[in-house]
């Protein structure tokens, strides 16, 4: 079962190419696990911009199946990664749902997974700019 409290981490993505793009060898991150009732947990996320993460604290909702572990991580503000290394967009609307999966050590005390989100648009006006799917790799540890 995953525990109420502070954990941190990172991400990075698969391809070599977004990673250079978002400027940063990987991108670190905060949690704070608020709730858990039953297999279910609800938490604050919030990415370290000085690292390449998206603006604003977002929420995480999800659940733990035995060792395994998904969630949604849903950030405040859209940020996309615009051709030249470390440059961002950002935009008044909520990014596209993330989703997590992983699985946790022994003790519990740290999860290593994939994360993913999908293709779509997001609409600036009547003009639809097209998000290009993602996908990469992420840990965090509970910090005691």
């Amino acid at each position: 079962m995953i525990k109420k409290g502070h954990w941190i981490g990172y991400y990075k993505y698969d391809k070599q190419a977004y990673q250079e793009r978002a400027g940063f060898d990987k991108t670190n991150f905060e949690v704070e696990i608020l709730t858990i009732e039953n297999d279910n947990f609800i938490g604050k996320v919030q990415d370290d911009i000085t690292t390449g993460g998206m603006e604003g604290i977002g929420e995480i909702f999800g659940k733990v199946n035995g060792d395994k572990i998904e969630f949604v991580k849903q950030m405040p503000i859209m940020t996309l990664l615009v051709n030249k290394k470390g440059t961002r967009k950002t935009f008044n609307k909520k990014h596209r749902k993330i989703y997590y999966y992983g699985t946790f050590s022994n003790d519990w005390k740290s999860v290593n997974g994939q994360w993913k989100f999908k293709f779509g648009f997001i609409w600036i006006g009547i003009i639809p700019i097209p998000i290009i799917p993602a996908k990469g790799t992420w840990t965090m540890s509970l910090q005691e």
